[in-house]
Formats: structure tokens, sequence, C-alpha cells
């Protein structure tokens, strides 16, 4: 059970929250172990106000500057891209879950940890995503047949790694007595495709698998991603890459203004920083094709 506390604290900082979030319904602090021995993973569940018998679930993996957007007044709450997310899903009628993989590893951000130095990796969050769907198996109100993950940028990353049918690790979870149903569906904005593109015959979409990158990304290599769904789709998988003209990393979020990040070293070129920010016409494109995408694949049990 998450502390009192805690749960206090989440509460208070999400009733001081902006527009789009006060009209989501009030979230439910929740905690579960990850399958990483030692860790338990804190997160939100939001349900859909109208909900009525077992609703589809989306899983969304926070990108590398954590979960929580901290504001002049101090108090934390999910960033805006995270809130327009989830007032979309709900809207959808499903149930979302944010699990923070950050906090309980004592980190708010890994965005500026140059590379080489030690950080928390997409390999360890993908058994946080594994104690997230043997949570939601748990939950009555929740349709553990019918879950999708979407994560952004080191969420997406992660997607990668959660849905990897050649990882032993994930294989043997599934394969244990009474473990839940592998994902319907999984959605990758902008992830780091590298990883998984080394590792050749080890890795493998097993769910169908939608990616979205910005044809301007600095930060996430979208050749990179090109060439891992290629392969992947020649060996048999079921993913898909949409590239948006003009867009860089995080094309999604609100808003219409660009940031250059000289902080971040851990871009294509890590000696220029990289260029993060919305695209509108990218956004409102990705705002139809995401939900079309778990509809098609939410259909039916």
């Amino acid at each position: 059970m998450v502390p009192t506390l805690l749960r206090l604290m989440l509460v208070a900082a999400l009733a001081l929250a902006s527009p789009v979030h006060a009209a989501l319904p009030l979230p439910e602090p929740v905690s579960f172990p990850s399958l990483e021995g030692g860790v338990s993973v804190t997160g939100l569940l939001f349900l859909p106000a109208s909900a009525s018998g077992r609703v589809p679930l989306v899983v969304g993996l926070h990108g590398c500057g954590g979960m929580w957007s901290t504001r002049g007044d101090g108090r934390s709450r999910l960033d805006a891209r995270s809130r327009a997310w989830t007032a979309r899903f709900v809207d959808e009628g499903y149930a979302v879950l944010w699990p923070d993989s950050f906090t309980p590893r004592g980190r708010r951000s890994v965005c500026e940890i140059p590379r080489g130095e030690p950080s928390i990796d997409p390999s360890e969050r993908r058994l946080d995503v594994l104690g997230a769907l043997a949570f939601a198996a748990t939950r009555a109100e929740l349709d553990s047949e019918r879950v999708a993950l979407v994560g952004w940028s080191h969420g997406g990353s992660t997607v990668l790694a959660s849905v990897n049918g050649r990882d032993p690790r994930i294989a043997q979870f599934y394969a244990a007595a009474g473990a839940p149903k592998a994902p319907r569906a999984a959605v990758a904005f902008y992830p780091g495709c590298g990883v998984s593109l080394r590792a050749g015959q080890g890795w493998l979409a097993a769910v169908p698998l939608a990616v979205y990158s910005g044809a301007l990304d600095d930060w996430s290599s979208t050749p990179l991603c090109v060439r891992l769904t290629a392969s992947a789709r020649a060996r048999g998988a079921d993913m898909t890459i949409t590239v948006y003209p003009d867009a860089h990393h995080g094309f999604d979020a609100p808003g219409d203004r660009l940031a250059h990040r000289s902080d971040v070293t851990r871009g294509v070129d890590a000696a220029r920083g990289v260029t993060a920010g919305p695209n509108p016409a990218a956004r409102a494109a990705v705002e139809i094709a995401l939900p079309e995408f778990l509809r098609r694949h939410f259909q039916g049990r």
C-alpha cells in the first residue's frame, strides 16, 4: 500500500493541476513490486468516470525526465504531455496506469547523465512493466486481456525492451503459472532503437508495435528505428513506423515552442546537444493515428 503521506501529497498536487488535468478523474496512488528485486514501484491509476465492467488499460511509460513536472510553486504533478494523453485515453474509455520508475531508484531525471555513466536503463524498466502487468491482473475493474504499452523517448525504448519476444527473462515471466497475458499492442514515441537493432536476431517484437518518430529528431535516431522496423518486419513482426516531416523529439507535446538543450549529451551528436518540442501538425496527426491503432487492437477479446 502507498504510504499515507505520499498519498496525501499526490492528491494535493493533483488538486492544483492545470485545466487539462482538472478534467481528469482523481487518480488512485498505487504501488506494486518490480520484478527487479527490492524495488517497489509507485504510480497513478486513472479510471474512466463512466467505466462499467472491466475496461482496457494503457500503461504509460514516462521519458528520461521522469514522471513529474515541477512548476514554480514547488509542487509535483504529471507533465503536460502525460496529462494531455491521459485525458485522451480516458475519454476513449481506457484506464491509464503511470508507473514511476525513477523515484523508487532515487532519481528524478536521467536526461543529463553523460554517456558511459551509470543510469537507469530500459532493460531495468522492462521489469517494472512486467510488475505493472502482474498488478493489473489483480484489479477486477481492469481487463488484463486488453492492455497496451505506450512509452515516450526513454519510455519508448522501455517499450521496445518490454515486447522483445527473444528475451529469456520475459519468456520466463509469461510461462510461469498464473502469469498475465502479454499486452495486446504497444506504441513507442521516438524511442532509442540502437540497442534493439544491435541485438540482431536477439530482438523481435512479439506484439503489434507502432513507432512514431520525427524526421528532424536529433535526440533519438529515426534512421535507426527505420532500420529496426524493416529488419523486424522481414522476420515476421507486426511492426510499423511513421516518420513525421519537420518534427523533432517530443513533437506531440502541447504548445508550439522548440527548445535546444545543451545539457543532454546522449543525442545523435553529443557535442551539439538536442532540440525538442512540439510540431502542431504532427501532433494532430498522431492524435488520430494512435487512438485508431489502439481501437483496432482492442476490438473483441
